[in-house]
């Protein structure tokens, strides 16, 4: 990074130096293809199913319920669309199936939901509330005998908001064991009834009849969390969780998809039957283990980590307030990811101002990297503001190298860009 301040962690992370010492052997040494029957390729098999297991137990679960894949957004897309494939395989048309997700997810998530809604798929897209927060009662206010798939992230990548994933997981449980004692027609009439008036997407005219019954499974981005909270399919109750390497300081280029046992699940590609026959191709060995070694460490680190990059974000809130009048959190200030700050600065153009910064070496962005064109954020326009919150935001997230020096040289500098801009 030279002389610059990079607070851009949300969107990437640098390689840990550990997890660089795991990955050098298996770039020309330890070279094999794991589908090999020699003994290089049983030694690199070994080391695929040694990395697998390390996964499945930071985790809490089963090695055989770990796929990698090449990052978050083709493990969304795989817990996705891989999950409605596997259901029309066996018969049921989408037009017949509801799913229910957030108005903030990550667009490898959303984008999922829109093309699967011009097929047919039923769609309720859930709000938040002011604090970028959806309430786990809204969740259930939209379930109709026709659900079949909730996806809600863990925490969101752009204001840091963390969702009640693990009262959801509760949630579902439950209903999961109304549905299996096949309830009355009637009752089930009147829960189509009650949730179609709260509903925000027309669910169809299928009639809600006893054939309509069946499990909802749960999906979870949980890509930007495993740094500061329980990852754990236990804690999270989720039947897919979707991790990403790089936002944890390990490669780009892979990622990881848990898969509960029973789960419907079908491949995106053609190819050959490595991962379970749900990922074809040639594993990215070196990758790979440098994905599970990044994983054990965030997992074993992530208390001490949280408070300190806590602390550091607070002073963060602090100094800003303290530097330039008005301006704005965006997002909860306590159900939080701890390196996450996301404000909004009324009249200030903020793709202009992440130039600006960048001319001056301090390194933010102003909406998810994954979007690109167009001149708001819709997750900050999701929190029901009517201030143009949504071109006026920026997101610096902290890390491991962040220092208070660094806090305050970024808050007395975007006062200096905020000045400029905004001169009577």
């Amino acid at each position: 990074m030279g002389k610059g301040i990079y607070l851009d962690y949300a969107t990437t992370t640098p390689l840990d130096k550990s997890v660089e010492r795991a990955i050098k052997p298996f770039w020309s040494k330890q070279f094999g293809n794991a589908s090999s029957l020699h003994a290089e390729g049983v030694g690199a098999r070994k080391a695929l199913e040694t990395a697998r297991l390390s996964v499945a137990r930071n985790l809490q679960a089963h090695a055989s319920e770990i796929v990698f894949t090449s990052g978050g957004t083709e493990g969304n897309n795989l817990a996705i669309i891989g999950f409605f494939g596997a259901l029309e395989k066996t018969g049921k048309k989408l037009s017949e199936l509801h799913a229910i997700t957030t108005v903030i997810e990550h667009s490898s998530v959303k984008n999922c939901f829109k093309a699967l809604e011009q097929r047919g798929l039923h769609v309720s897209w859930a709000p938040v509330g002011s604090d970028g927060v959806v309430r786990f009662q809204t969740i259930e206010k939209l379930i109709i005998p026709q659900t079949v798939l909730i996806s809600v992230m863990y925490a969101n990548n752009e204001i840091g908001a963390l969702q009640p994933i693990s009262r959801i997981g509760a949630l579902l449980k439950k209903a999961n064991e109304h549905r299996g004692e096949r309830p009355s027609v009637e009752a089930i009439e009147e829960l189509g009834r009650r949730n179609t008036e709260h509903s925000s997407a027309n669910v169809g005219s299928t009639e809600p009849t006893k054939a309509n019954v069946r499990k909802i499974f749960f999906h979870t981005d949980a890509c930007q969390a495993p740094l500061y909270l329980d990852v754990s399919q236990n804690h999270l109750r989720a039947d897919l969780i979707t991790l990403d390497g790089h936002k944890m300081y390990g490669p780009k280029g892979v990622g990881a998809l848990y898969v509960r046992r029973g789960t419907p699940l079908s491949s995106l590609f053609f190819g050959g039957e490595q991962e379970r026959e749900l990922r074809a191709g040639t594993e990215p060995l070196p990758l790979i283990v440098g994905f599970a070694e990044a994983l054990f460490r965030a997992q074993v680190r992530r208390k001490k980590e949280s408070m300190k990059i806590t602390k550091l974000r607070d002073f963060f809130f602090e100094s800003l307030a303290r530097e330039i009048p008005g301006v704005r959190i965006n997002g909860s200030l306590t159900d939080r990811l701890p390196n996450n700050v996301n404000l909004s600065i009324p009249g200030l153009n903020a793709e202009f101002a992440v130039l600006q910064l960048d001319a001056r070496g301090i390194f933010c962005s102003a909406k998810s990297a994954c979007l690109e064109g167009g001149d708001e954020s819709y997750v900050v326009k999701a929190l029901g503001r009517n201030d143009g919150s949504e071109r006026s935001s920026l997101r610096f997230s902290l890390g491991r190298s962040t220092a208070k020096g660094h806090i305050r040289k970024a808050a007395r500098l975007l006062k200096e860009v905020v000045a400029m801009q905004l001169r009577p």
